[in-house]
Order: C-alpha cells, then structure tokens, then sequence
C-alpha cells in the first residue's frame, strides 16, 4: 500500500494533528520499517515491547493506529497477532503493507569465527535456518522478543550477533558482518495497521473475517461454498484454537472484496447466521506496490 493510500484511510478528523503510531519495537525492527514506509516520519511514534501491548495501545486510545506484522512468505502467520485478531473486539485491519525483508548479521565481534551466541526474534531465526546451520553452526541460537531488541543485547556482547534489519545496524551504530541471510529470495513480510474501525470502500479492497463451524462432518465446506455461490476469492485460510474448549478451532480467511460490496455483504450475512461466531475484521485497500510504498 501506498503512502498517499494510507492518507487516504486516515479519519478526516485527524488530519490537523499527527496521528499517534504505536508499533512493535523497540526502534529498528522491520515493523518500525514497515510503518515509516506507511505513515513517513510526520506522525508521533511510541514503541511496544510487544504484539499485544500495540493492541492494547488502539484499543485503550493511547494510540491512533498500531502496526504489526502478520505473515512471513517463509515462515508462515505471526501466531500472537492472529490470536489477538481473533480474540479482540473492537480493533480491525484498516490497511496492509508487504515489506522485502533482508536479514543482515551485525556484530562488535568483528568476524564469524568469534561469534558464539546469535540473537534474533524467533520469526528471523526461522528465516535465515539454513544460512546459520552452514555458517555458524556452532553458535547458540537465542530468542528476542525482536529484532531490534537482539541488536541491542548484541551490542553489548564482545561474543554476540544479532539478526535484523539495515535499519537497526545503522540506528544502534553496530557493524554488519554479512547481509542478505534469509534463506528464500523474495523473502517478505505482511504487515497491518490496526485501527478502531476499517478503511472506506475503494474498489480494490480485501476483507479479513474470522469464524467457527458446527462440529459435523461437512460444516467447513458449507461455509466455503457460500463464498464460491458469490464468485468471491478465498487468497487465504488458516484455523486457529479457540482458546475456548480443547480441539475447538476458529478460521481466518481473507478474501477479496469489501463488505460493503453487494455479494461480500450478502455472503456475510449468511454466515453470521450459519456460523456459531462470525465476525469482519476489517475490510481494507489491498497492497499495492508504488515507487513511494
């Protein structure tokens, strides 16, 4: 998505002040990139130490919008901010952003031969599995509750590396060793901005719905031909515990369309009756990409 898209879905009665940006940090991690790359630097950021703390900064209004990533084209959904998706009311996607995410290895150690711990978010390591295994299959592998928070302990350990982005290399003045880790070209990163209510319809949308089905044989299969009867695209479907019962599962789908659009409103009428839980978490514009996103 754009910048000039995303100043379209911010509330007109926003507009004569920064908005307030909430995103998972500390400074320097890819979503702290991703939301530069949607917002600009004419905002007011504040960092979460977590996934969950950027929900609970929209949902108490501390802050205007959040960002948070959501998908890894390696690695898969980014567990906690679907489950927050799901279990949270009152918070909905208001735009996507899709981000090339290019691992860089930063340490004071000065060579590879004297690195012994790596720290990276869990999401990182996953990302660069191979390229460590082959390089330095010696070091021990430690989580971070992200990668700008790695840099950090990195910095501060004569023995230490840390996986993370060109941008935390150059903001906490540590030297990259190696750059492009990741072990699939291409590599990216989905990103959402988080809001208390969704983006205006724009012709070029995407709605992301969560649900649950009856325990019977066939119950999913209803629900996914009720998109198909409207001719309505299904890009993707993952079933999440409810949290609920043991072996009680929701469905998250994105689909293409608004819910305001004739048959995405009509399919979704269906299925909140049909369905135990239904709920729309968000209809947005879908990425696009521009020389300025």
């Amino acid at each position: 998505m754009s910048r000039t898209d995303v100043r379209n879905t911010i509330d007109a009665a926003d507009t004569d002040k920064p908005p307030r940006v909430a995103f998972l940090g500390p400074a320097g991690t890819f979503t702290h990139a991703a939301a530069r790359a949607l917002f600009g630097l004419a905002v007011r950021y504040s960092e979460a130490p977590t996934i969950d703390a950027v929900f609970d900064a929209v949902q108490r209004r501390d802050a205007d919008y959040g960002v948070v990533p959501i998908e890894n084209s390696t690695e898969g959904s980014v567990t906690p901010a679907v489950d927050a998706l799901i279990s949270r009311d009152g918070i909905r996607i208001r735009a996507e952003h899709v981000l090339d995410v290019t691992h860089c290895l930063m340490s004071v150690a000065g060579d590879l031969t004297r690195v012994e711990r790596v720290y990276s978010h869990p999401q990182a390591l996953g990302q660069c599995r191979q390229w460590l295994a082959t390089h330095l299959a010696h070091a021990q592998l430690v989580q971070a509750d992200s990668t700008a928070a790695a840099v950090r302990e990195a910095r501060g350990d004569a023995s230490g590396a840390a996986i993370g982005s060109q941008l935390a290399a150059e903001l906490y003045s540590i030297p990259v060793l190696r750059s492009r880790l990741q072990d699939v070209e291409g590599n990216s990163t989905r990103f959402v901005m988080l809001a208390t209510e969704d983006a205006p319809r724009t012709g070029a949308d995407k709605t992301t719905v969560a649900f649950a089905v009856p325990d019977k044989p066939g119950a999913l299969l209803h629900v996914l031909e009720v998109f198909n009867d409207r001719g309505i695209n299904l890009s993707r479907i993952e079933s999440r515990p409810s949290r609920q019962r043991v072996w009680d599962y929701v469905f998250l789908a994105d689909l293409s369309g608004h819910r305001e659009d004739p048959d995405v409103y009509t399919a979704c009428s269906i299925l909140s009756e049909r369905c135990p839980m239904f709920r729309i978490l968000g209809s947005y514009p879908r990425h696009r990409t521009t020389n300025n996103s």
